[in-house]
């Protein structure tokens, strides 16, 4: 008896995808990401350019000094109406520089002066100095101030003096160096303007204003 081969099916082959065709599903996620991946990154440059535009207008944007007499004493007066008028008095101020900056201020060397109807009757002089960053500094000055000193012409000293009341001013001019992050120097300027009433018989100065 002879033995039927049996033959059995073959299993249907596998389809198998080629590896370089993508899954639509994969290949739109992936697209997703990379639009989300570009926003992140625009997003960021946008913010560090903003907070550089912030810094460099509030951080590297030099002020000039805030210069002003803080106080005004008087150390001595004598005053006289006849034969001629005249006054002469020691007058001490003290000024404050004050630094705005982020970064130290350097003066250089200046001078103070006060003035009556306009015109110098007292001035002094002061060296070189540094200011820090956002800081103060303050100058001490005494000064003697001369009606001698005024050019003969016309003026108010005489009735001033009747009246008891001597209206001076002050001025200064302060010129330097703010320095920022060591890299960026800029010279700045500042003016200082005060008036101010010396009341000849209490010896005080009055109604001070910068």
């Amino acid at each position: 008896m002879t033995e039927e081969s049996q033959s059995w099916p073959l299993a249907p082959n596998r389809i198998h995808h080629r590896s370089d065709e993508e899954n639509p599903t994969f290949k739109a996620i992936r697209k997703e990401r990379s639009n989300k991946c570009f926003i992140y990154v625009f997003a960021t440059i946008v913010f560090l350019g903003l907070i550089l535009l912030i810094f460099s207008l509030i951080v590297l944007r030099p002020k000039s000094p805030d210069v002003k007499i803080r106080s005004v004493t008087v150390k001595t007066l004598h005053y006289t109406t006849s034969p001629f008028p005249s006054v002469n008095a020691t007058l001490v101020a003290e000024i404050s520089i004050e630094n705005p900056n982020f970064g130290p201020y350097s003066f250089d060397g200046s001078s103070a002066r006060i003035l009556y109807g306009g015109q110098k009757i007292g001035e002094r002089r002061f060296g070189k100095g540094r200011t820090e960053t956002r800081g103060r500094t303050r100058v001490r000055l005494t000064m003697d101030i001369r009606s001698s000193r005024l050019p003969e012409g016309a003026n108010n000293l005489n009735s001033d003096l009747n009246n008891g009341v001597l209206k001076i001013s002050s001025y200064a001019k302060i010129s330097g160096k703010v320095e920022l992050i060591k890299i960026i120097n800029n010279r700045k300027t500042s003016e200082m303007k005060c008036d101010m009433n010396l009341v000849l018989k209490t010896k005080r100065i009055k109604d001070l204003r910068c």
